[in-house]
């Protein structure tokens, strides 16, 4: 298998509430843009709660979109997947 296919680059987005996570997610299917909930996962933070991954390089449309509804987000974070995880997110992701 190819190393690009054993890798997955994603940004998270975190939000002040789960309420805020579920419309940015909405938001984000309405308007096209690739989005996922997800855990919140714990190298971002132990507490409890869920985040959106976008593909790399999607973030900056996804901010100006959550932005332009009024959506706070707390943070993004990039994250590397490997392997089983990887091809994981790559799927919820379209490919």
């Amino acid at each position: 298998m190819a190393k690009q296919e054993d890798s997955c680059a994603v940004d998270v987005l975190t939000f002040p509430s789960s309420h805020y996570a579920l419309k940015a997610e909405k938001i984000c299917k309405r308007e096209g843009t690739r989005a996922v909930l997800i855990p919140l996962p714990r190298e971002i933070s132990a507490d409890c709660g869920v985040a959106l991954i976008v593909r790399s390089g999607g973030c900056q449309a996804a901010e100006e979109l959550l932005r332009q509804a009024g959506i706070l987000v707390n943070g993004v974070h990039h994250l590397q997947r490997e392997g089983r995880e990887a091809r994981l997110w790559r799927s919820l992701l379209g490919g």
